[in-house]
């Protein structure tokens, strides 16, 4: 009796301890039958349309968002973004509960432009096939805000200094979905610009 009590508690709990993990995060597929899939529905509930399936042994893959009960997890599965059971999906450790992700993957558009950051805070901004490297970049959290973070980038000729916050962020040419946005103030010899664009978590 005890122990059927107390696994009705952590059923009952998992959901919010979930929610309370800090997102986006990486995630592996987890408890799925060899032979089943793992449906990838167009909203947070068993109502919603099926829009993809995961294989049983899917890892590396990125939760972006989950809804405010903590059940359903919103990835991305080509250029669209849907919704997975998140009692199906395993976080994987090593993955910071606050604090700024390790490894960014950022991007923007018109023009094209790329900024990464590496776990070892290395970090490369690429423009019109141009890229500059970045070492020992600060990472300087929000003295009130714990999901805001500024980086300063010196490459020399170029110097970068960036907002990282987390927030529902669009590319603009797709369905996909971002669980980070980003502004980026570049000062080149010459000029100044801005570029802002959206952030993914990588393994």
């Amino acid at each position: 009796m005890r122990r059927a009590a107390l696994l009705c508690l952590c059923l009952w709990l998992m959901p919010a301890l979930v929610a309370a993990q800090t997102l986006p995060a990486i995630y592996d597929v987890s408890g799925v039958a060899a032979n089943d899939t793992l449906n990838v529905r167009s909203g947070p509930s068993t109502g919603h349309e099926v829009i993809a399936k995961l294989p049983p042994d899917a890892v590396e893959i990125e939760v972006v968002d989950a809804d405010k009960a903590g059940e359903w997890g919103l990835i991305n599965v080509g250029d669209t973004s849907g919704w997975v059971a998140l009692r199906y999906m395993a976080r994987q450790p090593g993955q910071p509960d606050a604090g700024l992700p390790r490894n960014l993957a950022c991007s923007g558009t018109e023009p094209f432009w790329s900024f990464s950051l590496t776990p070892d805070r290395k970090a490369e901004m690429t423009r019109l096939e141009t890229t500059v490297p970045f070492a020992d970049v600060l990472v300087v959290p929000s003295a009130n805000r714990p999901d805001r973070h500024a980086l300063f980038a010196d490459g020399g000729d170029t110097v970068v200094t960036a907002m990282v916050g987390r927030n529902q962020c669009s590319d603009g040419m797709s369905d996909r979905a971002y669980g980070l946005g980003i502004d980026l103030l570049v000062t080149d010899k010459t000029e100044v610009k801005v570029y802002s664009g959206c952030c993914s978590v990588l393994p």
